[in-house]
């Protein structure tokens, strides 16, 4: 067996410390992407509810069962949102997000821009049984307007 020398060992010591921390930043930059894909994925079945409302609304005969449903899901998914935005999933992890800085700068006005969502999406979905035209066209746009104000301030526009 060969006996290490004080510098060899450092030597050693040192190069496993750096294999630990490009792992640890290899599983950190991974575990970023997945909380992106997840959020990315999450807000696409968002839009698509809000999509689905907006298209029965500007048919001749919305079909209320599917506003309904829709809302229903939309109600579901802003009450996880705040679960959506772990730190370290901006773009500082190196993944392709548009959520800016802000979101975590600014946690107070996120969180608040993530309380109006849940208060106009459980709005949406009450309005949504009740079977009243136009009352559910006045909550779908005051709901457009949360979105519109938080993407407004929190995410960055498509390039």
């Amino acid at each position: 067996m060969t006996k290490l020398t004080g510098g060899r060992r450092f030597g050693w010591v040192v190069a496993g410390v750096l294999v630990a921390a490009s792992a640890s930043a290899a599983l950190a930059a991974t575990a970023a992407q997945n909380a992106v894909s997840a959020r990315q994925e999450n807000f696409k079945h968002l839009g698509g509810a809000f999509k689905t409302i907006n298209d029965e609304l500007k048919g001749g005969s919305p079909d209320m069962a599917k506003i309904g449903a829709a809302a229903a899901q939309m109600d579901q998914l802003a009450a996880k949102v705040p679960t959506w935005f772990p730190k370290g999933s901006g773009v500082e992890s190196g993944a392709k997000t548009r959520a800016l800085p802000e979101v975590w700068s600014d946690a107070a006005g996120f969180a608040a821009a993530e309380r109006n969502l849940q208060t106009e999406a459980a709005k949406l979905d009450k309005v949504a049984s009740s079977g009243d035209l136009a009352a559910l066209r006045a909550q779908v746009k005051a709901t457009g307007g949360t979105c519109k104000s938080c993407h407004d301030k929190y995410r960055a526009p498509e390039k």
